[in-house]
């Protein structure tokens, strides 16, 4: 299952990353060439597509570091052994939930509007923009497998095994990792709303009025 997980942290970080990258790069080019009254006529479309494929790939990332948005409700009534087994549970289900939707998405392709449908500026087949669901819901799928037979082995991760697992698949140190966390929580911390509704840096004391 290591190289499973680590092939598809592989495929999820190039597909999602250039394809984000790519989409940025061509604005930027774009832009530039405006400034000589030459521009790329086709750039709007491609960045939409390009975005949609990011989008779709990036939710396979989310589910890989747990970070989809959750209401964890029963998890405080359970202690270590519960909580597995009710991790399990909602494993289960989001499987069973991904391959209908992965069925569905390669059922979608082959659809003969697919294939005779052309995008309106690109002229690609409608297919190469749909491409992005079912590759999305098979990659997730083929994550939340993965997922499972982690908990069922080793139980609920804690914070420390998911940043060790990221750590391993990606190449960097547990510090590095640590960092770049504790950066974006300290950027998310720096702007703290105060009682009158006004935002400052840091924590807020009143000035007694």
């Amino acid at each position: 299952m290591r190289q499973l997980d680590r092939a598809l942290t592989t495929i999820e970080n190039v597909v999602a990353a250039g394809a984000l990258g790519l989409a940025a790069l061509i604005s930027i080019v774009n832009v530039i060439l405006r400034q000589f009254d030459m521009s790329w006529f086709w750039t709007e479309e491609a960045v939409i597509y390009l975005i949609i494929y990011s989008t779709f790939i990036g939710a396979v990332i989310t589910l890989r570091h747990n970070e989809h948005v959750s209401v964890d409700i029963l998890g405080v009534f359970f202690k270590d052994k519960g909580k597995k087994w009710l991790a399990l549970a909602a494993g289960v289900v989001t499987i069973i939930y991904l391959v209908i939707m992965a069925y569905l998405g390669w059922q979608l392709l082959a659809e003969p509007f697919s294939s005779t449908t052309v995008t309106p500026v690109l002229k690609l087949p409608l297919w190469v923009v749909e491409l992005a669901v079912p590759l999305g819901m098979t990659l997730m799928l083929l994550r939340a497998l993965e997922m499972l037979w982690r908990t069922w082995k080793h139980g609920v991760p804690t914070s420390e095994d998911l940043l060790a697992a990221e750590a391993e698949a990606t190449g960097l140190t547990l510090d590095e990792i640590r960092a770049t966390q504790g950066a974006i929580s300290s950027g998310k911390d720096d702007v703290i709303p105060s009682d009158d509704g006004d935002h400052t840096n840091g924590d807020t004391k009143g000035d007694g009025r």
